[in-house]
């Protein structure tokens, strides 16, 4: 009886353990990766994803508080409190206001360089969006 219980407890360690290592590795995309920039949805209940960097734009998706996403780059668009970032989301293929998306910090590319729509940059450049106001 006493190995019986010696070993249900041991079982019981292990899966408490090895449930924590995969609650770790669940989080863990978010801070590795090298190059790849996770963004942390910090606006709520649900973060509007739209197919232009500006707030008139259609809505192509939605994401809800917490949720991430790869952010490929950022551009200027429409100012949301006060901050005129926007961020391209790989998943979703589609802009959010960077006031709305925690990066941890990390320094997030120009669209310049790595333009993800440059139908629509070379547009909006033409079309004097360059401004940004």
């Amino acid at each position: 009886m006493r190995i019986a219980l010696s070993l249900s407890a041991a079982a019981a360690a292990a899966l408490l353990t090895l449930g924590n290592a995969a609650a770790a590795t669940a989080v863990a995309p978010a801070h590795d990766g090298g190059d790849v920039i996770w963004g942390t949805v910090v606006s709520g209940p649900d973060l509007n994803v739209r197919d232009q960097p500006n707030t008139s734009a259609s809505i192509v998706a939605t994401l809800p508080y917490g949720s991430q996403d790869r952010v490929a780059c950022a551009t200027w668009g429409t100012r949301v409190n006060g901050d005129p970032s926007w961020y391209w989301l790989v998943g979703v293929r589609g802009w959010v206001s960077a006031a709305y998306v925690d990066t941890g910090g990390r320094h997030v590319p120009s669209c310049s360089s790595h333009d993800p729509c440059p139908q629509w940059r070379d547009c909006h450049e033409a079309c004097g969006g360059s401004d940004h106001n």
